[in-house]
């Protein structure tokens, strides 16, 4: 893996975004050369004058509602001078979304050569931060640095990648550039005064090995039949674009037999969607999910959406989890709003209205028979129908002509036992979505959200003691049916993955973060020490606990098969694919009197021997 370090004119969040969209927009080119020598990367080929990037990003978890910046200039420098203008339009950028997703923002040509400086300018005025209070209500946080003045101004960011993590930009080789912005590691919540203070942690990949859902999404340009493939204008996330053209460029997006696809509200399957998609026609909205074959630098679509089927198209639209059931009314919580005229906002809650023509569909089945009764508490849906009440106190939609999407919904709970039938398990809910199960009104379902019943549809919960965390996706169970109450697609335990550990010790840092530090035995993070951590914390799914409650500090070891080892420190982030690596850097920077300001990790937690066992850690260190 290449190792990235990128260091920052300025410090604060504005510095760690420019990173995370530095490469964005890789399109638009050398004013004095791309624009008469540009690259069509929806196929590349060695014979073309430019190279070609394909960007994604994505995040480490956080815990807020919705994170969205402005990003209004990006340039990239190449060693010789040259400068890229990449960015022919602001975007609104929700990093919150995006700690289960990767989404592609360009993919388009530059002049070939290393890219070695840039810089960006950030629009912050308009910024959305909010995060969930202890009664799981939204509350916006106002930004600030760490000198506790509010993040407003309009910057330009200087950006320096040191000689490893230069990109190289060749013909014919597509560069895939992953960015990701550690939520968690950047940002300090204070809800004694609804604030965030903001310290930038990013790493960012070539070709990395991305094992999220990737998601890709823009205008239809033409359909292949004859290799099953189709050509969009990429669209970064719901940019509108006055005029024609593709100024963010255009990919290809490939299929096969088993993709999905819902057009016009209506699903197909493998080349029937394709047959559909195309006679849907050029312009058409779409949106795929899938993922990236390295081996032929091609994204493989597992699921399609077009048309009407597509927020931000012909109708307005709505994400958020059902809260409650009374009659043909809905009523989401976390919801966002995405219009028509693809305009954006975060709106908590929203109550919408159902009928008897309200289509219901349900995520990856397009074959499926649904209807209104599907929908029930808990589940994540996607709403297709018209905003009847634009006010933010009181938001409503009317879906009775619209269709309402049962999309997967993460479900946390511990584990209670066996459910008695074979082959179903129940547990104590948590939470839905990562939603508290004290704000869903279960009146009219039928469920006990203390002994909830899991159909594991032939999944295995003997890995499961009593009381251990364990998160499930899948559907609810229709409105009133229970039990079972769930359906589940996936079940796993925490003590595999997608365990998070937290550690914080204050601005000032400390100079003894650990009472053992070793390559091969792991980290035993320091607990007791002065300064005592501000805060110290194990996140499994809805299960939060104060490290001090464990029997003893916990171990924090690294994947054998390596992963994401980061250090920030002075505004520059060195990445490590090794554990022993990121160790021995580690040591020796507090060998030269630094300070660990915090640590947050993420992996699997044994309980059993007190061990987190990471794919990703980030230490931030001054």
């Amino acid at each position: 893996m290449n190792a990235l370090r990128y260091v920052f004119a300025r410090t604060g969040l504005l510095a760690l975004l420019c990173v995370g969209l530095a490469l964005a927009g890789c399109g638009g080119g050398d004013p004095t050369s791309a624009a008469s020598a540009s690259t069509n990367c929806a196929a590349p080929t060695p014979q073309d004058p430019q190279g070609c990037v394909y960007v994604g990003i994505t995040d480490a978890p956080g815990d807020f509602l919705t994170y969205t910046v402005n990003v209004t200039s990006l340039q990239l420098t190449r060693a010789d001078g040259v400068v890229v203008q990449m960015l022919p339009n602001a975007v609104s950028v929700d990093f919150a979304q995006y700690s289960n997703l990767t989404e592609f923002l360009t993919g388009v040509s530059m002049p070939p050569g290393n890219y070695t400086s840039g810089s960006i300018t950030l629009n912050y005025s308009g910024a959305d931060i909010e995060v969930q209070d202890a009664n799981g209500n939204a509350v916006q946080v106002t930004p600030v640095d760490q000198n506790g003045n509010p993040i407003t101004a309009n910057l330009t960011l200087a950006i320096d990648p040191d000689i490893k993590g230069v990109l190289h930009v060749v013909p014919g080789i597509p560069r895939l550039f992953n960015v990701d912005f550690n939520l968690a590691a950047s940002n300090i919540v204070n809800l004694s005064n609804n604030t965030v203070t903001v310290g930038p942690f990013i790493d960012a990949q070539v070709n990395p090995a991305i094992n999220k859902l990737i998601r890709m999404r823009g205008p239809l340009a033409s359909v292949n039949l004859g290799n099953s493939s189709y050509v969009i204008g990429l669209r970064p996330f719901y940019t509108e674009l006055n005029g024609n053209g593709n100024p963010y460029g255009q990919m290809t997006v490939y299929t096969t037999s088993n993709t999905v696809y819902e057009i016009n509200q209506t699903g197909y399957l493998g080349n029937a969607g394709l047959a559909a998609l195309q006679t849907a026609g050029p312009t058409t909205a779409t949106v795929a999910r899938g993922t990236f074959n390295f081996s032929t630098d091609q994204f493989v679509a597992s699921e399609v959406d077009a048309g009407s089927s597509v927020p931000g198209g012909t109708l307005d639209a709505a994400h958020g989890i059902v809260l409650g059931i009374s009659g043909t009314s809905v009523t989401l919580r976390g919801a966002t709003i995405i219009r028509s005229n693809q305009s954006v906002v975060f709106a908590d809650d929203v109550t919408v209205t159902i009928g008897a023509n309200t289509k219901v569909h349900e995520e990856g089945d397009p074959s499926g028979t649904f209807a209104i009764n599907d929908i029930s508490v808990g589940q994540r849906v996607l709403v297709f129908g018209t905003v009847s009440n634009p006010n933010p106190g009181s938001l409503a939609m009317d879906a009775s002509n619209g269709l309402v999407r049962l999309e997967y919904t993460r479900l946390d709970a511990t584990f209670n036992g066996p459910d008695g039938s074979g082959t179903g398990m129940l547990v104590n809910v948590q939470s839905f979505e990562g939603r508290p199960v004290s704000l869903f009104n279960f009146i009219g379902t039928h469920s006990n959200p203390a002994s909830y019943d899991v159909d594991l549809n032939g999944l295995s919960d003997s890995g499961f003691s009593a009381n251990d965390p364990v998160v499930s996706y899948g559907f609810v169970a229709p409105f009133g049916s229970a039990p079972p109450d769930f359906s589940a697609k996936s079940v796993a335990d925490f003590a595999t993955a997608n365990a998070r550990l937290g550690i914080y010790w204050g601005l000032a840092g400390t100079t003894q973060p650990f009472n053992s530090i070793d390559p091969v035995n792991g980290m035993v993070p320091n607990l007791t020490g002065t300064p005592a951590p501000v805060f110290d914390n194990l996140r499994r799914g809805g299960v939060v606990v104060a490290l001090t409650t464990l029997p003893s500090s916990p171990v924090i070891v690294g994947n054998s098969a390596g992963g994401d080892f980061a250090i920030l420190q002075n505004g520059s982030v060195e990445v490590h694919a090794s554990f022993a690596d990121f160790v021995n850097d580690l040591t020796s920077r507090l060998s030269a009197g630094g300070t660990v300001v915090g640590l947050w990790s993420l992996g699997g937690f044994d309980s059993t021997s007190n061990t987190l066992t990471a794919n990703k850690i980030a230490a931030v260190v001054k």
